[in-house]
């Protein structure tokens, strides 16, 4: 037990120190000995999007190619830490917490055009805004996030998200995530039933409605207003994580802690002013060999409706015939190999973070194994030699199970990928629980975005 306890005090120890939390998940990248190119290479390139990905890439890219010409576009001039959302809703966090203006993270020698790309012209190298400016490239990397389909649902709106009269919301806007600390603080003190609704299709932090649920569980608890909150999570998919090991462990806190869910129960409508969700309980079934699926109306009452949309990526993506061409999302995520991350027609475009259509990989942890990645397969390409650097799929993100705890969920195409034993595939400890709320942001946002973790 001793020895244990020093074990875990020495990991904890080694990750408060800025470089220490860096090391997180190191071996999950495999790269080519080379890291850095000669002075005489001097390309173009392009980066569509200055949120995370983009900018940590130009950082990355201004470092190891410093002749390089390197251009951001994107016309929003403010950035949101996106992890900290959750930390919002659990009254930890505020607004001004996560909120940074991007001048200040984009590096000197950087040129950020404040304008949004409006066409990609892969056969030309030719971008064009929406001032019908034109730019050429010989790389383009591809970083435009998600976008929300809030409007999918019928009686929904990201207007509605927004109004603060309303009583739905949802985790993945600042101003969201505002509403759902109200509401959780509502129903601790007031009590009244809270439905959480997810789509079927891919999502970037696959469990940021589910900390949520368990966050106002733990709270409505320590406050001894248990028997006054209502609560039930419905799952458009058949799992409650795309990491199976995960899935399960999370479905067993559910269980234990008697917190009602249902699965493959998919949010088609909102009826706002009588407070019902509306739900397509989906049946698969094979007939005849061909995959069908039934569908049954259900119908839940709620107090607060805490909302994941459908997400795609910019509509550009599909445009310019760049995105995937099956599924539900289909011509939406940058088609691109899931291990290089380039492009599986164009050779000088790639795709980093959410929009990258790789099977895991839409967390912020998975853009910092990918930056190294894009970087040194564009030095091979640039050296005319194999693309040799490898993205492994990891992905990572402190799942907060309670007040106090949380679960280091980190996994990649393999399975689970954790990186300190201390941590746990699926434990939940108080050290996990300090890693998120005290040691990730500095991390990311002092570190990460200058490419320096």
């Amino acid at each position: 037990m001793k020895d244990s306890h020093q074990k875990n005090r020495r990991a904890l120890l080694k990750l408060m120190g800025l470089g220490g939390v860096a090391t997180l998940g190191a071996s999950n990248v495999i790269l080519p000995k080379q890291v850095k190119a000669e002075n005489s290479f001097a390309p173009k390139i392009a980066i569509i999007g200055a949120g995370l990905g983009g900018i940590t890439m130009s950082a990355h890219l201004k470092d190891i190619l410093p002749r390089a010409s390197i251009t951001l576009f994107d016309k929003k001039e403010t950035m949101y830490y996106e992890p900290g959302f959750t930390l919002i809703a659990a009254g930890i966090y505020t607004k001004e917490d996560v909120e940074y203006n991007k001048a200040d993270l984009i590096q000197d020698g950087i040129t950020w055009i404040k304008e949004d790309i409006s066409k990609i012209e892969p056969k030309q190298n030719k971008l064009k805004t929406e001032t019908n400016a034109e730019y050429n490239y010989d790389y383009l990397i591809i970083a435009t996030g998600v976008h929300y389909e809030f409007e999918k649902v019928k009686g929904l709106d990201l207007n509605t998200i927004h109004d603060p009269n309303s009583n739905i919301t949802s985790i993945y806007t600042v101003n969201g995530a505002v509403k759902a600390r109200d509401f959780i603080q509502k129903l601790v003190k007031n009590g009244g039933r809270a439905v959480f609704a997810e789509p079927n299709t891919a999502i970037k932090c696959g469990g940021a409605n589910k900390k949520v649920n368990f966050l106002l569980e733990d709270l409505a608890v320590k406050e001894n207003s248990r028997d006054k909150v209502e609560m039930l999570l419905c799952v458009g998919g058949n799992s409650m994580l795309s990491s199976p090991a995960h899935a399960m462990m999370i479905e067993q806190f559910y269980i234990e802690r008697k917190m009602p869910y249902l699965k493959q129960h998919l949010l088609v409508e909102v009826d706002t002013k009588n407070n019902i969700a509306i739900f397509d309980k989906l049946m698969p079934y094979s007939e005849n060999g061909i995959k069908k699926v039934a569908r049954e109306r259900f119908e839940s009452k709620f107090d607060y409706l805490f909302v994941i949309p459908r997400m795609i990526t910019t509509p550009i993506i599909s445009e310019a015939g760049l995105g995937v061409s099956k599924g539900d999302v289909e011509g939406n995520w940058v088609d691109v190999d899931q291990y290089t991350l380039q492009h599986k027609k164009y050779d000088n475009i790639f795709a980093i973070g959410d929009c990258a259509g790789v099977p895991k990989g839409k967390t912020g942890a998975s853009i910092r194994k990918q930056y190294p990645v894009i970087g040194a397969n564009i030095l091979s390409h640039l050296q005319g030699k194999e693309l040799t650097a490898k993205f492994s799929g990891y992905t990572a993100c402190p799942l907060l199970t309670r007040y106090g705890k949380a679960v280091m969920v980190e996994f990649d195409y393999e399975g689970t990928a954790p990186t300190l034993e201390c941590m746990g595939a699926t434990r939940e400890s108080w050290m996990n629980w300090f890693v998120k709320v005290y040691l990730m942001k500095p991390m990311v946002m002092k570190a990460m975005i200058n490419a320096k973790a």
